[in-house]
């Protein structure tokens, strides 16, 4: 484990979006406010955590802080005046941190010509941003047109994400299970998008693999 440590910056960033996705399914088991404060606070908290392994990118850390301390100013926000408007500046918030990230990251991991421990599972932390920021996206869609997926009942955010995540990286997968589809023409170009970024994302990686084992076979010649 403390090799993975040395020799990966993104197994912090990893772990955070693999928590986060969990802890959205686990407070689907929670009712009401309690399920909205639990949801509100692990995030703030994972994407702090997250923080860990896009510390070299110094230039960036403020954005990134900066958006962790709006989220919070949101969540108290809503938790004071109980209006559904800062439910969705929180999301959207999340969403900026998510893509900013992901932005960090395939500048990392994405054809750079070698191939490590560290590329890897940058590119794991990558397919989960961005199945994570579709996810947010759905659950805005679904907040304002909850019939916009069919297979998801209507629900608050908190509620939904879990839901969205499963279907947003179902469909970053081209996997298509059909318990869940998308019902109004936005939600279908979305779904579209999201198909058509996963199929050439998993083609990027292949070649990024690929041509580093090329690379490596020609140097050694």
């Amino acid at each position: 484990m403390r090799r993975l440590f040395d020799q990966s910056q993104f197994f912090w960033l990893t772990l955070a979006l693999v928590l986060l996705i969990v802890s959205g399914a686990i407070t689907r088991e929670f009712e009401g406010g309690l399920a909205l404060r639990l949801l509100q606070g692990s995030s703030v908290v994972l994407l702090a955590l997250s923080l860990l392994s896009l510390r070299a990118r110094r230039r960036w850390m403020a954005w990134l802080i900066g958006l962790i301390g709006l989220m919070l100013v949101s969540a108290v926000l809503r938790g004071a005046t109980d209006s559904d408007l800062f439910d969705t500046s929180f999301l959207l918030l999340m969403a900026a941190f998510l893509l900013v990230a992901a932005w960090l990251v395939a500048e990392q991991v994405l054809l750079t010509g070698s191939v490590d421990l560290n590329t890897v599972v940058g590119s794991i932390a990558l397919y989960l941003l961005i199945g994570q920021v579709f996810a947010i996206v759905y659950t805005v869609l679904l907040e304002y047109s909850p019939t916009a997926l069919s297979g998801i009942m209507p629900g608050p955010w908190y509620h939904l994400l879990s839901q969205a995540n499963y279907f947003s990286l179902v469909t970053l997968a081209t996997t298509g299970y059909g318990d869940i589809h998308p019902q109004a023409p936005l939600a279908q170009a979305i779904a579209a998008i999201e198909g058509v970024i996963g199929v050439f994302y998993m083609a990027l990686v292949v070649a990024s693999l690929v041509g580093a084992f090329l690379g490596r076979r020609r140097a050694q010649q």
